[in-house]
């Protein structure tokens, strides 16, 4: 039972210290790592193309603080890893949430560089 145990605990602390190689992650999106860009980033965060619907919108402008989904109202966690040490830790969740977020926001998915700026503007932040 112990040994068990001790397996389990080194399991649940291994899910939690997922580290995202992000050169690696870019290189996959065909992404030129050279030309990051996290202006732009701050760009697209705070404009709207769709009425009432932006990053800032549903996030807000501090990725330290709760945000709000515009639609649904449901509470979204910080952004910021300072506070959120969950966040940017799942290649599988970061290609999830900026393909539901830009579809949702843009009516597009986010091109590659576009989504290496928004988590370098993220990971700043």
């Amino acid at each position: 039972m112990k040994i068990f145990s001790l397996i389990m605990l080194l399991y649940g602390a291994n899910v939690y210290a997922n580290v995202v190689d992000f050169e690696k992650l870019y290189q996959s999106w065909g992404a030129d790592i050279t030309k990051i860009d996290t202006q732009k980033a701050k760009i697209m965060w705070d404009q709207e193309r769709i009425v009432d619907r932006s990053c800032a919108g549903c996030h807000t402008n501090n990725l330290t603080k709760y945000g709000t989904h515009t639609r649904t109202k449901k509470k979204i966690k910080p952004l910021s890893k300072r506070v959120n040490s969950k966040r940017l830790s799942s290649v599988k969740k970061i290609n999830k949430w900026l393909k539901r977020n830009c579809k949702f926001t843009y009516k597009r998915e986010c091109n590659a560089q576009e989504k290496m700026n928004f988590i370098e503007f993220i990971k700043q932040n």
